[in-house]
């Protein structure tokens, strides 16, 4: 068969949950340009002046990278009322699994992308910036 092997990575989170995954083009195989995130304004230390603008241009770039995934929005989960006087273990065994399911998240889109959790969000990162970077 012509072409190359691997065309996609696919990343797993089993520490996270059950089949939580994100399958994304190989970066390894991509131009330079799907992985390089647009410019945005720097300081004179190199760091972006705004670091909200900086974070949404590597979020288009997953975005671009991204081709589908299984990943919740952990954001949604209820907030637990509690008293002063709390034993977080017996607390966190009284939840259980009565705890609400939570949505997936919906299509590839920056907003989404945001709402990741700050695990998948770094391996995504590793992965692209290992090509960039293979130090």
């Amino acid at each position: 068969m012509a072409g190359y092997s691997n065309p996609y990575v696919l990343l797993t989170f089993p520490e996270l949950g059950d089949d939580v995954s994100v399958l994304m083009r190989n970066p390894q195989l991509l131009p330079p340009k799907e992985v390089t995130p647009k410019d945005v304004p720097l300081d004179d230390r190199g760091q972006p002046l705004d670091p909200q603008q900086a974070q949404e241009a590597m979020y288009e770039v997953f975005a671009r990278v991204i081709v589908a995934w299984k990943v919740y929005d952990a954001s949604q989960a209820p907030l637990l009322e509690l008293g002063d006087d709390v034993d977080p273990v017996a607390l966190f065994e009284s939840l259980g699994d009565a705890q609400t399911p939570q949505p997936r998240l919906g299509p590839i889109t920056i907003e989404n992308i945001a709402r990741m959790p700050l695990k998948i969000i770094n391996r995504v990162a590793e992965e692209i910036t290992s090509v960039a970077d293979p130090h």
